[in-house]
């Protein structure tokens, strides 16, 4: 199992984004080290490494259960996403919450919800039509969690903005989007499981 313990979006712009890109927790200074928060948080580290994957349940409920208990300041209320292939099911079981475009189960393509971010002149103008296309097009299909609710779609925005990135470098990402994005299913995971 792939799960990440995450919080609120990012960008307060869009706050209904609940996919792979998203704060992780941190250290909570207002709590002795040895306490089981910062214990959890020792674990969350070392299992999660870099892109805060982690894999035991048990541990990740009792986490996300003391940190919403106690909250760390700017943060709201902490949940468990398992992050799983599109056409694998959960093995926590779980909601759908829709299909990201995410790198390493922690990047995202759609966390500004697919808004073009075009400045004046930064692409040449037939390649700003076809990014204002795209985005007329795919971003009426981002679901309430603004996620895909089909893996094909998702899977066909991908495929789009990887050749518009193909025509102008950089215009999405600094790095090629395929093989470094994939479709990935993120299912809400309920404390303790299911």
């Amino acid at each position: 199992m792939n799960l990440l313990i995450l919080n609120g979006p990012l960008a307060a712009k869009y706050p209904s984004y609940r996919g792979t890109y998203r704060a992780h927790p941190t250290y909570c200074d207002a709590l002795p080290n040895d306490h089981e928060i910062n214990q959890l948080f020792c674990w969350f580290l070392e299992d999660g490494e870099e892109l805060g994957v982690v894999h035991d349940l048990v541990k990740a409920s009792r986490y996300v259960e003391l940190l919403n208990q106690n909250p760390l300041p700017g943060y709201k209320q902490f949940e468990i996403v398992e992050a799983t292939s599109p056409d694998g099911p959960p093995q926590g079981g779980g909601r759908l919450l829709g299909f990201d475009l995410s790198a390493g189960y922690n990047g995202s393509l759609l966390w500004w919800g697919l808004e073009p971010r075009l400045g004046p002149n930064t692409v040449r103008e037939p390649i700003g039509e076809l990014v204002d296309l795209a985005y007329r097009y795919y971003a009426p299909r981002l679901g309430p969690c603004g996620l895909f609710q089909t893996p094909e779609i998702a899977a066909q925005c991908l495929r789009s903005m990887d050749a518009l990135q193909r025509l102008s470098p950089n215009l999405y990402e600094g790095e090629d989007l395929i093989p470094s994005y994939r479709v990935v299913g993120v299912y809400l995971v309920r404390p303790g499981g299911g």
